[in-house]
């Protein structure tokens, strides 16, 4: 009888002797929490395990994550260089290194006769990972910067792809797809219930939990099922701590934050014709409200949430440490995608959200060309 897909990602992981854990590049909370459920159920099981986040600013982690092992925003090295020497018949004496001007010399001492180079083979080792599980990423493309700097390593490793997307290629090795799940940590929950429920603790509750009530705006989304509610009620039970979730959400938010929205709000245009929202803030919004930049993923969702018959909604916005650059920020609603309409101005991204910095423009006209640009590509 033939696995399914579910089982199927567990024999891999049972196989598996060092594990990525990977989400989509500038991934919201949701992505997060079902990134660190994954690392931290894996850590539980015995597995060595890594949680990277793309471009991630550490500092955005929420308090009741904190107990999460460290999140990498980078993958680093992902293969050694072996460099070997024939001693059968010359054998070694001593053995020399130096680091001089950037290059690493080794100098090695024969006890007798001397080696030739044919005596000497260099070659890459293993990679530093034999399996990747890829979290609420909807593609290859969307893990940015590590997907495109190291494209072969993608290729050759076994990919196990877990989203609750309809917008998902199925472009892992194993794909666990469920378009009735409200978010991906509910698809997780179900996994970890099948492959081992003991090891659910807390942590890995409050994880689990975190990535739902963020997704639905604790609950208020049309993908919300009596699955979901019932899921829910089953984390709370094992000890996830939903007052410290939602606190943390959304009933923390400090005065600065909240003028920051206010000006964001204010200026609020509405293109009815083709279903896009948008607003600008200065130097001068970040400067007066106190509110640092790391505010602004806060400030898109209340746009989305503002206005959820929008399919578009853009913030474009002065960096707040150079006057120079112009930031634009783009979130689309399926079936639109957020990486083709800001294709046309250069951003990268998912299908989400998008984002690119302009340079040599103001405020305004960043703007301007940036929506009419947005308009024309919607029309095609």
């Amino acid at each position: 009888m033939a696995l399914t897909p579910s089982q199927q990602a567990q024999e891999l992981v049972s196989r598996a002797t060092r594990i990525l854990v990977i989400t989509r590049e500038h991934a919201p909370i949701d992505a997060v929490a079902s990134a660190t459920a994954m690392g931290l159920f894996l850590k539980k099981m015995g597995k060595s395990a890594d949680v990277v986040v793309p471009g991630y600013d550490l500092k955005s982690i929420p308090a009741f994550l904190s107990f999460a092992d460290p999140i990498r925003t980078d993958l680093g090295a992902l293969r050694t260089l072996e460099i070997s020497l024939d001693i059968s018949k010359t054998p070694l004496d001593e053995f020399l290194y130096d680091v001089r001007d950037n290059k690493l010399q080794i100098t090695v001492i024969p006890k007798e006769r001397e080696w030739s180079t044919s005596d000497v083979v260099c070659q890459h080792g293993s990679d530093r990972y034999d399996l990747i599980i890829a979290v609420d990423a909807p593609d290859l493309q969307s893990l940015g910067v590590p997907a495109r700097a190291h494209s072969d390593f993608f290729y050759r490793t076994t990919i196990i792809n877990i989203d609750h997307a309809a917008t998902n290629e199925s472009w892992g090795r194993v794909n666990l797809i469920d378009l009735t799940a409200a978010a991906t940590t509910e698809i997780l929950h179900e996994c970890m219930t099948e492959w081992n429920r003991a090891i659910i603790n807390e942590e890995i509750a409050t994880a689990l939990l975190t990535g739902m009530i963020a997704k639905t705006r604790s609950f208020r989304t049309p993908g919300v099922t009596p699955r979901t509610l019932s899921i829910s009620s089953q984390l709370v039970a094992m000890g996830a701590k939903r007052e410290d979730i939602v606190n943390g959400l959304w009933r923390t938010r400090s005065v600065s934050t909240l003028k920051l929205w206010g000006r964001a709000l204010s200026r609020l245009h509405h293109e009815a014709d083709c279903g896009i929202v948008w607003t600008v803030l200065s130097q001068k919004d970040f400067l007066e409200s106190q509110s640092p930049s790391e505010a602004l993923g806060d400030v898109i969702d209340e746009l989305v949430a503002f206005a959820p018959e929008a399919k578009v909604s853009v913030l474009i916005y002065e960096d707040e440490r150079d006057s120079a650059a112009i930031n634009v920020a783009i979130s689309a609603s399926a079936p639109l995608s957020a990486q083709d309409l800001g294709r046309p101005l250069g951003a990268t991204g998912t299908r989400e959200r998008s984002v690119v910095t302009l340079k040599g423009t103001t405020l305004v006209d960043a703007a301007k060309s940036s929506i009419d640009l947005i308009k024309k590509t919607l029309v095609k």
